[in-house]
């Protein structure tokens, strides 16, 4: 799952610069600035919470989905 666009297509978080979600019903929750995932309010998103593994880091605050905006899990773990 793409952590931008949530799309389950193949391609690069790192490129996609969509404002749309894949399915075009909803703004993404987030964009890329720099190589980092921000909300659109400008927090700043852990990119490796997104990931299956997950993030070990004690940085809580930026540990949501960005899915759906919960912090037990990320993008790839969203249902």
């Amino acid at each position: 799952v793409c952590a931008v666009c949530l799309g389950r297509h193949w391609h690069l978080v790192i490129d996609c610069w969509a404002t749309r979600t894949w399915d075009n019903k909803h703004n993404t929750f987030t964009e890329r600035i720099h190589k980092a995932l921000f909300t659109r309010d400008g927090c700043h998103i852990c990119a490796r919470w997104q990931r299956e593994e997950g993030c070990s880091n004690h940085h809580n605050v930026r540990h949501i989905c960005l899915g759906c905006g919960q912090s037990s899990h990320g993008a790839q773990r969203c249902s």
